[in-house]
């Protein structure tokens, strides 16, 4: 791909800037292109010029830009000169240059005389100007009378200009005028000036054709003849004219008959050229360029061959010229395009010179042919410096004039070699690429090969003269491809480059490539071609594939996609340009419009412009619908960074075509609508198209007789120097057909393929066995014929019926054969394949058929040496060497000759295969183009060095090819040269002598030189640098390390040294040695070891980090570092490095041996909190196995464990400040320094965040990380503890079935609970319970204090009170009871009992019965936390809480209370707080009636509790204290002022007592109970504690009544009483003291086995009579009051 770009010093966008699809596409990639290695890095600063508005943003209208300066004092009349006027000037000059000035000076004198010479000597094309038709300017030629007047003028006596008027667009676009206009160019006979000057001639040149031209106009028909015969008079009377106005026209002026003018003699003569004459403007400019023989130049295209891209200014193609910028998105043509897009630009360009203080906008123009592009370059580079020329006056235009005259003495004309060194897209794939997410290491190292390959060895490049020549042929016979019978090269590398891998699918498939499956699930209309075998067409891929790998080889998709992964958002951020021109675009990779796409800035300014019919270019496989789908996808994705256009798309179609005439365009637009119908997807549906000339239909040759080289006869006439004229040319198929005729009749014509004639055009064509060597077959090319006439008389063409896809491209062959035609196809073709599209075109009468009865030399021109030097040219550009050399010769050029050989030869050896034969040929070419040089000059000679030194440099001769770089002036080529042939001492002479010439390379040839020497201990004969200062900043900054080091060590400087290894190299290890071995010698030596070893260790094991295992692994920093220093005597460093050592070594032995935990103490102490909680953290950063601990070794750890949290929890709350100016608080929590008091985090430390910014962290930054990571952590270890501790057998209660049972396990699997025998059970193991859960409270608090919000753990909060009232009211006595708490067996009782209380008060906040369905638990949680109250004490607001509304727990249909509340929670607190019994036996009665899921052993816990208040009302002794002779269990007694209860309630309460045991003997207490697993024996053990309370209230109770209920409940035999009755007979009292013995039997077995003395026997000391002991398990309390008792009873706590 061909680009015209931005570099001339005038001109906008003039040079070649590119070659994006040929083998020599530069790609710049600098320093940090692919460099793995970040050594190699060059920052450089770019300069970015200061943001100026575009010109395009501040013109409205763009032809504006395209006006020009008139003549002074010219009319409205609008003189237009010809091409072939301006030759006829040329020539004249040539012939006879004073007449020529003569000619000019009269055509200017207007301009350049006063006026009153101009009103005496007007001139004839003042008059003109001015519409002063008559006398000698206005002679009309004698024609017909239906004819268009053709007129001639006197210039001289012996000259006459001959023109005609005419009309064009005005410069609105909307009318046809006959007058002014001011824009420059018209073309065509629809030009926008009225006065169109055919030419200058003499009177012996006036001949016939002027008639005959005016018949032949006359064609365009009558409205076009009546427009140019009209004239309208300026004022009635005078000869005057104005010109006139029309609408504008509907249609083009098209002729259908042809331009063949027939002479008397008989003879033909073409006369096309005067139709398709291009038009220039008569301005200053003009007659300037005239004058200083430059317009040949200016005219541009007035001599080229462009004949292909003139502009039509219809109204469709001057809108295209014309619109305004914003308008200006993604347009796509199809014809006469080139120069509506060459025209656009230089409006543009004009745009930016008339308004100041603007940026220059950046154009490109993009083509994939040299030829085009050349044509373009030079068209548009002479537009411009053409229309500078109107300002000189002249003296300017004299020396202009001596200068071009010079130069064209000193330097014969020469041609441009093909090169693309001036321009290069920087394109850079930095090393982080490789770790990107979206490139995998593989897939980085491939697209890294295929980029430099790109740059330094094009000879790798897979083009599809490669492909045919090297890999087909073994695809073919080596792997015996399916493929090779049915199709040829050319359709497998198309659909390899266009479909598997360019194509947008397989952009976005992983390695852009498309799998089997997704290439197999393809539409079949979008690629018809393999649609049958797709299967195999895969294979065959896949060998390709692996040959391409095998030989290292890459191709243009290849290329493409690496761009593309290479690039970035911002990587063309300064190199994009503002408007985009792209010619031919079907012949490139749908990547490579992505590419395209993404070079451009502004979304408005492309400009698509090509033909899809004839996509027949290798890859080329999509239509411009699919083009506008694929931008505006590509536009709408994010990570492209494409902006998004603000326009839609638009379409426009030229369908005139003025290349070649009506007769060769008829015969193509039938190849066209063969494709369209059959094949609608794979090509864009256009109107027809049209010529607009008519010409001679193509003539099919047919052949006579059989021989045996097709048209042997025909050729035979082309013996010895016999042979085809520079204009005409024979196509074949492929290069072998070109070899059979050239070796069978010689050198007889310039021969091409099919795809080498892509982009060329030839006057006469001969399309020679175009059908014979298809890969089509016979029957295929006649179902084409079938199926079309079918068609024709059915329904539309159905895809199932269609032609094979074949076909497809077939035609599309078929059309750029044809289409190569300007004026003559001729089509040879002796295969029986033709007769079907024979068939077709007869049928249409759109060829002729002739007998092939004579040889070619009837139809054989002579041609010139300058025409044979034009064409020659022509396909030097097109890279047609072989043939530009055979044009050479016959043009007598023997400089331009030597160039094409060199070519040629270079052109050969890239499709050679062996090495050996590769060498010597590029050795030949090498010498080719040293000859060239030495035949060239300027530019020209350093190009063709270049060239050559490319060859020498791929035949590995590599100091030659370094000579001639240098010849070529390309130091950095020159370099790499020397790099790759080891002579880095010619390196540091360019570097030392040319620095200013290498500045883009400069970085990296100094760092190879100076590794160089490096590696081979070597210094340079020339100084790198110019001080030791200077080399080591350089080192430094380049990352040589290494080379640092030497050179520090060589100047004794091991300080340094020891600082690069440590903070570069980070070899800390090595940093250590360095300073112990010269630390006699390097004060300070010892510290910056300690410091270096500290610094190691805290980088790898800061907070949190598995500490030991890094110690220990002999791999790490940190194990080597304390290995290094382990012989330093701590002593003489200061205390707290010392300590922070031994830690480490600590820490390496035993992370939780005791000296790590003192040392943590110890950093503490001294108030290194940083240090403590490291050394606390590492202590416990591994929980112990304690699940089977005993309850000293779980307190043990628990008060170390506090220490570890309590410091985490100030920290994390912020009570103890960690500030990031703190080096010890930096040390432990990675946290490092940087610029602007800012810091960052180091990566894989506690405080890094994965997908979150971690660089340039405030304090506050920090400070806020340390307290949400930390507050995180804290949670996360006190949780793990509370797990562990909840899981322990510490911790755990005792088995039921165990204590019931008396035995050391029980029947449940895997039971957590614990299994101790009775006798173990003591008050000690039940004060230790006590203590644990105590203690685990208290840390759990400092968790819950730090988070600053309690309600969040209120859950939290509830579970552990609960298993701490678990522990404190046992369900049976055996287990102890509060009675016998011993807060002198709690640590820190006083601490423990603060914290608790606290958490009983927020319970009692939390405490809401939520919905009536769960007031059961509300109800169980308000008795949980009552009791818990009553055992710890403190103030409580109980009975305030619960008796708001909201947690009113309603009696709902029982019986109003007594107390008359209806809150039974209420009545459950009053019942604790008041000890009113009333109440709390209501409760009672509510919860076994009502309640469901109930706690039993709460439910139980409550009715010993109520039980415990009727102790002052049993009067057993009948004695005046009403505790004498109790026998009541210590708990009973804790508070002995109980209020008298009514024997009523007693009575109640019996009530309930009954329907409990009579629930729970029913074996249907799972029905009213929450029962855990060991259900039976829980049963049991609450039965048995029932059934104690009940005995012990029996044994005590004096009433017969209540005596004789609690008997019947218990299953005993009652007194013989009624239940009311008071007898006291003896009778009734032996029964009652029979019934206390049996009591109290049941409570001494009950007792059995048991260490707790749970009963006393109370006794008073005023007693009548002495109270004996009822037993001795069973002690007695003397009192003599009261307060007594509670004084023996209680045991005071430590606070």
């Amino acid at each position: 791909m061909d680009v015209v770009g931005d570099a001339s010093e005038h001109s906008t966008d003039s040079v070649s800037d590119s070659h994006i699809e040929d083998p020599c596409f530069a790609i710049s990639c600098k320093d940090s292109c692919f460099d793995a290695g970040a050594e190699h890095h060059v920052n450089e600063e770019v300069k970015v010029e200061d943001a100026q508005p575009l010109a395009y943003a501040q013109v409205p209208q763009l032809e504006a830009t395209l006006a020009t300066s008139d003549v002074d004092q010219f009319g409205e009349w609008t003189i237009l000169m010809a091409s072939s006027a301006t030759k006829d000037l040329f020539q004249l000059r040539r012939r006879d240059a004073k007449m020529a000035e003569c000619v000019l000076k009269k055509i200017r004198q207007v301009s350049l005389r006063s006026q009153e010479e101009t009103m005496s000597q007007l001139c004839t094309c003042r008059q003109l100007s001015r519409g002063e038709f008559s006398g000698n300017n206005y002679k009309a030629f004698h024609g017909p009378s239906h004819g268009i007047p053709i007129y001639q003028a006197e210039v001289l006596s012996n000259l006459r200009l001959v023109y005609q008027i005419d009309c064009t667009l005005d410069d609105d676009g909307q009318t046809e005028r006959q007058g002014k206009t001011s824009r420059l160019f018209c073309f065509r006979t629809h030009s926008p000036e009225v006065v169109k000057v055919y030419g200058i001639y003499s009177h012996k040149q006036l001949n016939h054709i002027w008639p005959w031209l005016s018949k032949f106009l006359s064609g365009r028909g009558k409205v076009y003849r009546q427009r140019c015969i009209l004239r309208e008079r300026a004022e009635p009377g005078n000869g005057v004219y104005r010109p006139a106005i029309f609408p504008p026209g509907v249609e083009e002026f098209t002729i259908e008959q042809s331009a063949t003018f027939v002479h008397h003699d008989g003879t033909n003569e073409d006369l096309s050229w005067l139709i398709s004459n291009k038009y220039v403007k008569l301005s200053k400019a003009y007659l300037n360029g005239c004058s200083t023989a430059i317009s040949t130049n200016y005219q541009g295209m007035a001599n080229s061959t462009m004949s292909d891209i003139m502009l039509c200014h219809r109204k469709k193609r001057y809108w295209v010229c014309n619109m305004p910028p914003d308008n200006f998105s993604n347009l796509i043509l199809f014809d006469s395009k080139t120069t509506a897009m060459a025209f656009k630009m230089l409006g543009i360009q004009r745009a930016w010179e008339q308004l100041p203080g603007v940026r220059k906008p950046r154009q490109l123009f993009v083509t994939r042919f040299p030829v085009l592009a050349a044509k373009v370059q030079e068209f548009f580079t002479s537009l411009v410096d053409s229309l500078a020329l109107a300002g000189c006056t002249e003296d300017e235009l004299r020396t202009l004039r001596s200068l071009i005259r010079s130069a064209e003495q000193e330097q014969p004309p020469m041609i441009d070699p093909l090169n693309a060194q001036n321009c290069c897209l920087d394109i850079q794939l930095d090393d982080s690429k490789k770790h990107s997410c979206h490139i995998d290491p593989k897939e980085y190292d491939r697209l890294k090969f295929i980029l430099d390959k790109a740059i330094n060895d094009e000879s790798l490049y897979v083009t599809y003269e490669v492909f045919s020549t090297q890999y087909w042929p073994q695809l073919c016979d080596t792997y015996r491809s399916p493929l090779a019978q049915s199709f040829g090269p050319w359709l497998v590398f198309s659909e390899f480059m266009g479909v598997i891998k360019g194509s947008e699918t397989a952009f976005n498939s992983p390695n852009g490539i498309l799998d089997r499956q997704t290439y197999m699930n393809l539409s079949t209309r979008a690629y018809p071609v393999f649609a049958e075998d797709r299967n195999s067409l895969y294979s065959t891929f896949e060998l390709y594939s692996k040959l391409k790998r095998e030989r290292y080889g890459y191709d243009m998709a290849d290329r493409t996609y690496a761009i593309l992964k290479a690039l970035s958002p911002n990587t063309l951020k300064d190199h994009v340009v503002d408007y985009l021109y792209v010619d031919e675009v079907q012949d490139n990779l749908i990547i490579d419009a992505m590419l395209l796409r993404i070079l451009c800035g502004n979304a408005d300014g492309l400009f698509w412009a090509g033909d899809t019919a004839q996509t027949i270019s290798a890859g080329s496989s999509f239509r411009f619908a699919d083009l506008k789908a694929f931008i505006h996808r590509t536009e709408a994705e994010r990570y492209m960074g494409i902006e998004k256009s603000s326009a839609k798309p638009e379409v426009f179609e030229l369908a005139v075509n003025y290349r070649s005439h009506g007769g060769i365009v008829n015969c193509a637009q039938l190849v066209v609508k063969l494709i369209t119908d059959f094949w609608p997807e794979s090509i864009d549906t256009l109107q027809p198209e049209r010529a607009m000339l008519g010409g001679p239909k193509p003539v099919f040759l047919m052949r006579q007789g059989d021989e045996i080289f097709p048209y042997e006869s025909f050729f035979t006439g082309l013996w010895g120097n016999r042979e085809l004229g520079a204009e005409q040319c024979i196509i074949v198929r492929n290069s072998v057909v070109r070899d059979q005729i050239r070796e069978q009749f010689g050198d007889i014509a310039v021969i091409l393929t099919l795809q080498e004639s892509k982009g060329l055009e030839f006057n006469e064509v001969f399309l020679y066995n175009f059908f014979e060597d298809s890969a089509a077959t016979l029957a295929q090319w006649c179902h084409v014929s079938m199926t079309y006439n079918n068609q024709a008389t059915t329904s539309p063409c159905d895809v199932r019926r269609s032609p094979p896809s074949v076909l497809c491209t077939e035609l599309k062959n078929l059309y750029v054969g044809v289409t190569r035609a300007r004026k003559k196809l001729y089509l040879l073709d002796c295969s029986p394949k033709i007769e079907p599209m024979k068939e077709l075109w007869s049928k249409g009468g759109l060829i002729d058929v002739a007998l092939l009865g004579t040889n070619v030399l009837e139809y054989a021109e002579e041609s010139t040496q300058e025409q044979w030097a034009a064409s020659a040219y022509k396909l030097f550009n097109a890279g047609q060497f072989q043939e530009a050399v055979r044009c050479f010769e016959r043009a007598n050029l023997p400089i331009q000759l030597h160039i094409a050989q060199a070519y040629r030869l270079r052109q050969v050896v890239m499709m050679t295969v062996r090495t050996s034969i590769r060498h010597k040929a590029f050795l030949a070419a090498a010498e080719a183009f040293v000859q060239c040089a030495d035949e060239a000059c300027g530019t020209q000679k350093t190009s063709f060095y270049s060239d050559a030194a490319k060859c020498y440099a791929s035949a590995d001769r590599l100091l030659e090819a370094a000579k001639l770089y240098i010849e070529a002036d390309d130091l950095t080529a020159a370099a790499g040269q020397y790099r790759k042939a080891g002579r880095f001492d010619k390196i540091a002479q360019i570097l030392n002598r040319h620095r200013d010439k290498i500045t883009e390379s400069f970085g990296e040839l100094l760092f190879d030189c100076v590794m160089h020497y490096f590696r081979n201990h070597l210094r340079p004969h020339v100084p790198l640098f110019s001080s030791t200062e200077e080399e080591l900043k350089y080192l430094e900054g380049k990352g040589l390390h290494t080379v640092c080091i030497d050179l520090l060590a060589s100047l004794g400087r091991f300080l340094e040294v020891a600082e690069v290894q440590f903070s570069s190299l980070k070899q800390p290890c090595d940093a250590i040695r360095i300073l112990l071995d010269h630390q006699d010698n390097q004060p300070g030596a010892m510290q910056r070891v300690v410091d270096i070893a500290l610094d190691t260790l805290w980088q790898e094991c800061s907070f949190d980090k598995p500490v030991q295992d890094i110690l220990r692994n002999k791999r790490s920093n940190a194990h080597k570092v304390l290995d290094c220093i382990k012989n330093i005597p701590l002593v003489r460093l200061q205390i707290s490095d010392s300590e922070q050592i031994r830690f480490f070594r600590a820490v390496q032995i035993y992370p939780f041996s005791e000296e790590v935990y003192r040392l943590g103490e110890e950093f503490s102490d001294r108030g290194e909190e940083a240090m403590a909680l490291m050394a606390f953290n590492v202590f416990c950063s591994q929980l112990p196995a304690l699940h089977s601990a005993s309850a000293s070794e779980f307190d043990n750890f628990l008060k170390r464990f506090e220490r570890y949290v309590r410091l985490l929890a100030s920290v994390a709350s912020g009570k103890i400040p960690f500030l990031s100016t703190d080096p010890q608080v930096r040390k432990v929590f990675g946290i490092a320094p940087s610029s602007n008091q800012c810091y960052s985090i180091t990566e894989g430390t506690f405080l890094y965040r994965k997908f979150a910014q971690n660089q340039q962290l405030s304090a506050r930054d920090i400070k806020f990380l340390l307290k949400t990571h930390l507050k995180r952590f804290l949670r996360e270890k006190v949780t793990e503890e509370n797990n562990m501790s909840i899981t322990s057998q510490a911790f755990a209660t005792q088995c039921p079935y165990s204590v019931l049972h008396d035995r050391s396990h029980c029947r449940v699997a895997r039971c957590h609970q614990q299994h101790e025998r009775r006798m173990a059970l003591n008050a000690v193991s039940y004060n230790n319970k006590v203590n644990l859960h105590l203690q685990q409270i208290r840390i759990l608090d400092l968790l819950f204090s730090a988070m600053e919000d309690y309600r969040v753990w209120r859950a939290s909060m509830t579970a552990a009170l609960h298993r701490l009232y678990a522990v404190l009211y046992r369900p049976i006595y055996l287990e102890g009871s509060i009675a016998d708490l011993d807060w002198n067996s709690v640590r820190d009782a006083a601490g423990c009992t603060s914290v608790t209380r606290k958490w009983i008060q927020m319970a009692i906040e939390y405490l809401e019965p939520g919905d009536q369905t769960n007031y059961i638990d509300y109800l169980m949680n308000v008795i949980r936390v009552t009791f818990l109250h009553t055992a710890l004490g403190g103030e409580c607001l109980m009975q305030e809480y619960v008796s708001r509304e909201s947690c009113r727990i309603s009696y709902g249909e029982q019986v109003l209370t007594e107390s008359g509340n209806d809150n039974v929670s209420a009545d459950i607190v009053a019942f604790f707080t008041q000890m009113d019994s009333t109440r709390g036996v209501q409760a009672f009665r509510f919860l076994l009636q009502l309640g469901v899921g109930m706690d039993l052993s709460v439910v139980c816990n409550f009715a010993e509790e109520i039980c415990s208040t009727f102790i002052s009302s049993l009067h057993p002794s009948g004695d005046p204290s009403p505790l004498h002779d109790l026998v009541i269990p210590r708990r009973w007694i804790m508070n002995p002022n109980k209020p008298i209860v009514p024997r009523s309630i007693i009575r109640r309460f019996l009530y309930c007592a009954r329907y409990l045991m009579n629930l729970l003997r029913s074996g249907k207490a799972h029905m009213k109970f929450d029962l855990p697993a060991n259900e039976e024996s829980f049963v049991d053990i609450m039965l048995a504690r029932m059934r104690r309370v009940l005995c012990i209230l029996g044994y005590n109770v004096c009433d017969v009544g209540l005596s004789k209920t609690i008997a019947e409940i218990l299953l005993l035999p009652p007194l013989e009483v009624n239940d009311t009755a008071c007898d006291s007979s003896p009778q009734i009292l032996r029964q009652l003291a029979d019934l206390r013995v049996e009591y109290l039997k049941e409570i001494q077995a009950l007792h059995h086995g048991s260490v707790i003395k749970d009963l006393i026997h109370l006794v008073h000391k005023d007693s009548r009579h002495p109270t004996p002991s009822i037993s001795p398990r069973i002690p007695q309390l003397v009192f003599g009051k009261v307060v007594d008792i509670s004084h023996q009873m209680n045991r005071a706590p430590a606070f």
